[in-house]
């Protein structure tokens, strides 16, 4: 006999813990399967900085505000999760943006313009503040924007006390569950086939991050999604921390620190390689050259789910009842998810997605104009 689930969400990553979380708030009985263990690829990996302002196009006003209005949301999010019992380990000490070479300076003074008119308290560090602020910074440095509301959390702290929370109010998470397909009645998606196991759902996500384009996985057509591999470093020098993200470099509550994060289109591997290793030491270094005695803690990669346009694939899939896709989130899956979660849960439990059509997967066959997104610091090299 198949086992029932109100939902069934297929990955334990960010955005299915979160849709499961925000699910469990509004009393809807959720099941996540997860292949390997809840975080186990980019959302664990990931260097986890909060920062709308610096990877999410401003220029794109849907996209823009689901990124803000999850930074709204974390504040408050992150100590419901750390009541429930499991720490995010969410910082809100900031994020600050250096001018290592004339060509950023004049970009970071650019974008200053319109951060000032969001009303967060953006503001221009200049050199000898600067200096005084952070004595290890890198003598090239000319300034800096530092950005107050923005924060880092801890990836992998982060997926646990989603699943953690959601646990509690009811929803079931299942570690080393693949899902091997989908089971139909028509056009109807009714639920999932494990290894093991069928269960039966009135409603199916797919937020399975990269795997979520699998060929012949899920539907006879291929959702859009790719694999863009990430690698990052922690290290550790005794008696240096920043308080809040510099550039890449990341403190974590352990007095750690994570620096990241490389890109490799189309690697599906979780391989650490040294290439990636050194370059992000030379990164490191280049922004504080104090780092080049650092202790090498150890190295994580993950696997991006990347969408042809950059942006989240949000909601329904057309032509198949009972069944929505969450993922493509790239780069920005942390930074996305509350909202993300909030506006996945609110279409499940209404069955009304206008809030999520900007995302829906016609975009890409409805002929609606393409966007590109630009964001400054994705993919960070210095000396570039």
């Amino acid at each position: 006999m198949p086992k029932t689930t109100d939902v069934a969400i297929i990955g334990g990553g960010v955005i299915g813990c979160s849709i499961a979380y925000q699910l469990a708030k509004r009393g809807i009985r959720s099941t996540v399967f997860e292949k390997d263990s809840l975080g186990s690829s980019a959302s664990g990996a990931t260097g986890g900085i909060i920062g709308p302002i610096w990877y999410v196009d401003h220029t794109i006003e849907p996209y823009f505000d689901l990124a803000m209005r999850s930074l709204d949301i974390f504040p408050w999010l992150a100590q419901d999760l750390k009541d429930s019992g499991v720490d995010p380990e969410y910082r809100p000490y900031g994020v600050t943006k250096v001018a290592l070479t004339n060509e950023l300076h004049e970009v970071l003074k650019n974008n200053l313009i319109w951060q000032e008119e969001l009303g967060i308290g953006v503001q221009w560090i200049d050199r000898d503040e600067l200096f005084e602020r952070d004595p290890h910074m890198t003598p090239e440095a000319q300034g800096a924007v530092f950005s107050p509301q923005e924060a880092n959390i801890r990836g992998q702290a982060y997926v646990n006390s989603l699943a953690h929370a959601a646990c509690k109010l009811g929803a079931t998470c299942i570690e080393g569950a693949e899902v091997t397909g989908l089971e139909f009645d028509g056009d109807r998606v009714i639920g999932v086939r494990t290894l093991t196991d069928v269960y039966h759902a009135k409603h199916t996500v797919l937020a399975a991050g990269a795997w979520t384009g699998l060929v012949n996985r899920w539907l006879p057509e291929t959702i859009p999604v790719r694999p863009i591999k990430g690698q990052r470093i922690t290290i550790r020098m005794r008696g240096f921390s920043p308080m809040g993200p510099v550039q890449s470099i990341i403190p974590q509550n352990d007095g750690t620190m994570f620096a990241g994060a490389s890109r490799e289109e189309g690697a599906f591997d979780h391989r650490i390689t040294t290439s990636a290793v050194d370059g992000l030491f030379d990164n490191a270094t280049l922004l504080y050259p104090v780092l080049k005695d650092a202790e090498f803690v150890g190295a994580r990669a993950g696997i991006r789910p990347g969408s042809p346009d950059g942006m989240p694939i949000l909601g329904p899939v057309p032509g198949y009842e009972g069944f929505s896709v969450a993922s493509g989130h790239d780069h920005v899956g942390i930074i996305l998810s509350p909202a993300t979660g909030v506006d996945m849960a609110e279409y499940i439990a209404t069955g009304d997605a206008s809030r999520l059509d900007f995302f829906s997967i016609e975009r890409f066959t409805d002929g609606r104009p393409q966007f590109v997104p630009k964001t400054l610091f994705s993919n960070i090299s210095y000396d570039k």
